[in-house]
């Protein structure tokens, strides 16, 4: 009986650190006008990738990237669903106002004169479409 208790234990104290290590996903679904045109957009490889803007109080940008490897991809728990597929987004502020390193990294860098890494990109040849959130494209 003793041997059972001690069991049990166990796979609770385990249970409760596996889920305290799990990540939330967040799935956004875009208007189904902006989503038939990215569609038509995405190539056929694990590259894509999404990154959101606000232009004013009800029109969006949305860019569809796929040419480098950036930081912001690799850490976002943000996602597009498209077709049965999820595609990674991050918004355009996560560039403006954070750091392109790990966050252990950014801190240990506060107060001394290593650099903290900050990354911006140019997005003048890259596809996107401008909406409004009720799905009207702005042209």
């Amino acid at each position: 009986m003793k041997k059972i208790l001690v069991i049990i234990f166990i796979n609770c104290f385990l249970y409760n650190c596996y889920s305290q290590e799990k990540v939330n996903d967040i799935i956004y679904f875009l208007p189904s006008n902006v989503s038939n045109i990215l569609i038509k957009e995405i190539k056929d490889n694990d590259n894509n990738y999404l990154i959101l803007d606000k232009e004013d109080s009800d029109t969006y940008i949305i860019y569809l990237d796929n040419s480098i490897e950036n930081f912001w991809v690799k850490h976002t728990n943000r996602s597009v669903f498209f077709n049965g597929k999820l595609i990674p987004l991050y918004f355009v502020y996560d560039e403006y106002f954070s750091f392109a390193e790990e966050g252990k990294d950014v801190l240990k860098k506060l107060g001394t004169e290593d650099g903290i890494r900050k990354v911006s990109y140019t997005r003048d040849n890259v596809f996107n479409v401008k909406f409004k959130l009720n799905g009207e494209i702005v042209k």
